[in-house]
């Protein structure tokens, strides 16, 4: 139904009355706010009020609802149409209320894996990360579910966007925080320190737990004299 539609039919109303949205309100015992709400496509009466206005303002709840007045031979028909577009509205409230807890889950799945949990190499990270990012891309698809190619397309763009992201994240938190990546290809350790294999580059960490602990970030061709230093 057409909010806006709704609100200008009762307003409309209510001046043939010759009533003010006080006096309407009091009839209906709510408040003025509550029918300027209506009558500015803000918000919708209550379920238990349309049959109460309707008869208040001399209308039927489909004309109500329809927001203009239905010849009666049109009852019907309009009335069909009425259920038919209320039906619709109400799964697209469904997948938008779907829609927005994947939103509300994957950022909070994302953000905790960025702030909270990346303090040492862990897979409960990793794993959060991943499933916030999914969700997320999820999320994205069903914004867009109408146009295929594009849920497609903005779905894999927050994919490489979180992706660079995670990234960006192991990065500072290695040069600057002196903390070890999370998302790695592999781990090799050694008697010495322990290398991380990045996709565009490799950490080695060398004394591991200790006071004078070090990491240095390297190019993907291995260093072989760093390299040796793991054995």
């Amino acid at each position: 139904m057409d909010h806006q539609k709704t609100g200008f039919f009762i307003a409309a109303l209510r001046r043939e009355k010759g009533w003010t949205q006080k006096e309407l309100a009091e009839r209906l015992g709510v408040t003025d706010k509550a029918v300027s709400r209506w009558e500015t496509g803000k918000g919708m009466p209550d379920v238990s009020l349309l049959k109460p206005l309707s008869e208040t303002l001399g209308v039927s709840v489909n004309e109500l609802l329809a927001g203009e007045a239905i010849e009666p031979e049109q009852v019907m028909e309009r009335s069909d149409a009425l259920v038919l577009r209320t039906m619709k509205e109400s799964g697209e409230r469904i997948w938008r209320f779907r829609r927005n807890v994947l939103y509300a889950l994957g950022v909070v799945l994302l953000a905790g894996s960025l702030l909270f949990l990346g303090f040492d190499v862990s897979y409960v990270a990793v794993f959060t990360a991943l499933a916030g990012v999914l969700l997320l891309a999820a999320a994205v698809f069903l914004t867009f579910r109408g146009r295929p190619k594009k849920a497609l397309l903005m779905a894999a763009l927050v994919l490489l966007f979180s992706f660079c992201l995670l990234e960006a994240r192991d990065y500072v938190f290695v040069k600057y925080y002196r903390l070890p990546p999370q998302f790695n290809l592999q781990i090799v350790w050694g008697e010495n320190g322990i290398r991380y294999d990045k996709l565009f580059y490799d950490v080695y960490r060398y004394h591991v737990d200790t006071a004078d602990e070090t990491y240095v970030i390297a190019a993907n061709q291995k260093n072989e004299m760093i390299n040796s230093k793991l054995n």
